[in-house]
């Protein structure tokens, strides 16, 4: 079944660009988290059978001597998928819903590193197949 998303506009809560030294021993990370929202009469909403839900992706990316960190999220109503818990969502949905947000970090990485390390930015990839 297509699943019918109205995405809010994505925003930053954290974005974070570190040095390492040679000797760290940070690991690359990425936790998404989907958490249902409640719907209020005045959103023309069928609570029944639409839904709203919080998607935040916290991450930790180590590259080379690079450690890019922190945390996005997006609002999304879902017309006619009802969701009380994230375990109400396919894989294929959830990756769906957070692409937007990996596409954020991979242009704020490439940005942030092509700057500060004056020289072409890091190009990072989260492959993902949405139906």
């Amino acid at each position: 079944m297509f699943l019918e998303i109205n995405r809010q506009k994505e925003f930053v809560n954290a974005f974070h660009y570190d040095a390492l030294p040679k000797d760290h021993s940070e690991e690359t990370a990425i936790n998404v988290s989907v958490t249902p929202l409640p719907i209020t009469k005045e959103m023309a909403l069928d609570s029944d059978k639409d839904s709203i839900v919080g998607i935040s992706v916290e991450f930790k990316i180590v590259l080379k001597q690079v450690l890019i960190s922190g945390t996005l999220g997006q609002v999304s109503t879902l017309k006619n998928k009802k969701v009380s818990s994230n375990t109400d969502l396919a894989k294929e949905e959830i990756d769906l819903l957070v692409r937007p947000l990996l596409l954020m970090i991979e242009r704020l990485t490439y940005e942030v590193t092509e700057i500060a390390l004056d020289a072409p930015g890091i190009q990072l990839n989260f492959a993902s197949n949405p139906q």
